[in-house]
This record gives structure tokens, sequence and C-alpha cells, in this order.
């Protein structure tokens, strides 16, 4: 802020020279004159002082025998001076300065952060039939309309805040994880198999156990029923609820071909650059998109002006070529391979449940390593079932 405020009054660095410079300065601290980045070569005094406090020196520096001389001028005030003939410069300054104020008020760029399952062009759609978009008044923009109206219309956003920082307004959200779809209480139901297995405990909370400890179950068959029966043999019907654990078997397979396709880059590369200004795309290379086997890379930019961010967007997009080429595998790496592959689809298809051994079987047939896992599990195999009760 002070070296602002030095820039904007304006200050000079001189020199002071003479018998006495201690005089000198304690003359000048006498008469309220401050100096700055003071600092001395040999019998020479170099100082800096604001501009309007240098003539008051020239009655100082004789009173104290010593000889000051200006050696640089800083700050607005010269600038003015030295370019004062020069009126249209100014002009175009100040009109360059009141554009980009004026081109502050409003919004010319909106960002999406947090979309996963959400297409953000949905977002971006809702918000311009509330009337926000690129060129909107920023005063006009109700942030809290906004937020609960984009809240309402999306089931799966269990967060969301929009802020309006210089031209750019931004929506940040987070999306809920959706829980497992499960009867509600209100509802009867019974509970049946998930899957085939051989049950080794259960906890049941409510309805009647159809099965028992040891027995072997099939997929889909009644584990716990809703339809009770009391001691004096009336039936009602319940919301069954349990937890019903069994021994699992989960068997997967995964092929790779030992002749692989994979891309190279031949080292052609195609330059395309264009400015998007005010929701126009301009040009900036007459280069048309490549033909053939080509990967893009983009990088987007914003131009911006003290801090000031422009309604100007800079895009970069460099095309690269790649061919075909065929690679051939060892056994042993095709057979790693696999595993990678498999070791993913682990994490997704037995994210939940409890591993307790697995026998595995590899092979290399036909061109393919093939790669058999059969994991033996202990899960929770219970499933609610909706009863269709009609009255």
């Amino acid at each position: 802020m002070l070296k602002l405020l030095r820039f904007l009054f304006g200050y000079v660095v001189f020199s002071a020279k003479g018998s006495f410079p201690e005089r000198f300065m304690n003359l000048s601290s006498k008469y309220g004159i401050s100096f700055f980045d003071v600092e001395k070569k040999g019998k020479v005094l170099y100082c800096s002082v604001v501009a309007s406090e240098y003539k008051s020196l020239r009655t100082i520096a004789k009173k104290s025998y010593t000889k000051i001389k200006i050696k640089e001028k800083h700050g607005l005030p010269f600038i003015i001076k030295k370019y004062k003939n020069r009126k249209g410069l100014f002009i175009g300054v100040i009109c360059f300065f009141a554009i980009l104020y004026f081109l502050s008020l409003y919004v010319w760029s909106i960002d999406i952060v947090g979309c996963n399952e959400i297409n953000s062009e949905d977002i971006k759609s809702l918000l311009s039939d509330m009337g926000v978009s690129l060129g909107t008044f920023k005063k006009e923009v109700d942030v809290n309309m906004l937020e609960k109206t984009v809240m309402n219309s999306f089931d799966n956003i269990s967060w969301l805040s929009i802020n309006i920082k210089g031209t750019n307004l931004s929506v940040e959200l987070k999306e809920r994880i959706k829980p497992p779809e499960i009867v509600p209480k209100d509802k009867p139901c019974n509970v049946r198999a998930a899957s085939d297995g051989q049950i080794i405990r259960m906890e049941v909370y409510n309805g009647n156990a159809e099965v028992n400890n040891g027995d072997a179950v099939v997929k889909g068959q009644l584990l716990i029923n809703g339809i009770v029966e009391d001691s004096f043999g009336c039936n009602s019907i319940k919301h069954a609820d349990a937890k019903v654990f069994a021994l699992t078997k989960h068997e997967l397979r995964q092929e790779v071909d030992l002749i692989q396709t994979e891309d190279l880059e031949t080292g052609k590369r195609v330059i395309r650059k264009r400015l998007k200004a005010f929701g126009v795309d301009l040009p900036l290379t007459i280069v048309p998109i490549p033909k053939g086997n080509y990967k893009r890379d983009i990088n987007i930019g914003e131009i911006k002006v003290f801090n000031k961010t422009l309604p100007i967007t800079h895009y970069r997009e460099e095309w690269r070529e790649y061919e075909k080429a065929k690679k051939t595998l060892t056994n042993d790496q095709a057979i790693k391979m696999a595993h990678d592959i498999l070791n993913n689809r682990i994490e997704s298809e037995l994210k939940e449940i409890k591993i307790l051994r697995e026998e595995k079987n590899e092979r290399v047939k036909d061109g393919k390593a093939i790669v058999d896992i059969t994991y033996y599990c202990e899960e929770n195999i219970a499933v609610q079932e909706e009863l269709d009760v009609k009255e």
C-alpha cells in the first residue's frame, strides 16, 4: 500500500554530499520530512523522498552546507508530465479502464465443479432458463434463489454453493451417494436370497425364518417370510427384516489377447488457436481439424489485466497423430495384465464382500491368456422383496 501511495504522489531519488550529512538529516527530520531507501556510499548519501517535499530540502541543504542533486524521478506525476502533450494516449487509457470497469459488471464465464453423474450442461441450461448466462448483469443474479432452485431440480445433489468472483460465476456441488434401494418399513415384504450359498448364521429382526443354519439355498429362494402366523392360527403381514450370512462362491474370468493393438504417436502435430469473446469464436489460425487417427489436447486460459478477468478466453488445441501398431505380449505379461483387470473388477463387484480364500487357474490357449479365479466368500445374501397385497 505504501509503495502504491509513493507511486501515485511521485518520488525522487537524490544524492546529498557535504561535510555534515548528519546535520542535514536532523534538520530534515525537524521540518517533518522523512526519507526512505537511505543508502550511504563513501561520503555521498543517497535518499528517496516524496516529490512535493523535495523543494523544501533546498533551504535545509544550504543551512547544513550540503549539496543535493536529483538522480531519478519516479511515479505517476512524472509519467503524466512526460506525456502531457499526447492527449490521445490519456484518452485511450481512460477509455480502456472505463470499458474494463463496465465489462466487470457482467458475468462472462460460468464454471461447474463437482459433476460426475450429473451433466454440467443440464445445470447451465437450467441457469440459462432462469436468466443467468454469459453477459448477465451481476447485480441481477440472486445467488440464494439460484442455489435453492438448482438443489430442488436435481435430487442427487447433497451440497451446492454458487459464488460470483470477478466476472466468473462458479457452481460448486457435491453429488449425493445413492443408498441401496430398500423396501419402506411401512410396507410388507419378504426376504429372499440374492445368490446361491450355504447359510452360516442369521440375524432375524422381523418375520418367520424359512431356512436354518447349514441349509443350502439358491438365488431367489425365500429366506424370511413376511406372513407370520400367531399362536391362535391367525396370519398377519409383516415387514420382514434380517441379515442372512452365507458361504458363497463367485467365479471371475478374464481373457487377454497375446497380440495387442496400441496407438503409437507419429510425431505429427497440428496446432489450432482461437479466442472466444462475448460468446463468439474468433480463429487465430486458419487450420482445419485434421482427419485421421488424432487425439486432441486443449488448453484453456483466461486473459487478466490488473487481476480483472476479461470476457475473453484463449483456446489452444494440439492435435497429435497416432498410428495403429501391433505388440506381442509374453505369456507372463498377458497373465499379469489379466490379473490387473481382475483386481479392478474385484474392487467394484466384490467391494463389500468378505473373501475367505481363492483358487486360480492360469493358462494360455489359442493366442489368449486366460485367468479363472474362484472366490469363496462370506456375505449377507438377504434382499427384501415387497409383497403385492391385494384387498
